[in-house]
């Protein structure tokens, strides 16, 4: 038996081998995964005209006449109280309903083009 007072394997190892040095790997390129733009919708620069408007909504009195007082107090157009509405509206959507809108509005200014 061995009289050593130590317990364990290292008692009956002699030689005991180095530990390897480690290695860090160097950064390898990070996968980014990249959304599109948040916003969905175009915000021209200019004012758009009636002819850059081709399509029309009804609202009921009550919606039209808030739209109509948060474009005054920000001192936009109507069209753009709206636009930014359904921004903020499809921001909160989840992303496979988020994906389709962006889909058909995608769709909808490449035939116009």
């Amino acid at each position: 038996m061995v009289e050593n007072n130590k317990l364990g394997l290292s008692s009956f190892r002699k030689n005991k081998t180095a530990r390897p040095a480690n290695f860090d790997p160097e950064n390898a390129a990070e996968e980014k995964r990249t959304m599109p733009d948040d916003t969905i919708l175009e915000h021209p620069d200019r004012r758009l005209s009636s002819k850059d408007l081709p399509k029309s909504i009804r609202l009921p009195l009550d919606t039209h006449s808030a739209i109509s007082t948060l474009a005054s107090i920000q001192n936009k157009k109507i069209y753009e109280v709206v636009t930014d509405i359904v921004e903020d509206y499809v921001k909160q959507l989840p992303p496979q309903s988020k994906k389709l809108v962006r889909n058909n509005v995608e769709a909808i200014k490449n035939s116009k083009v």
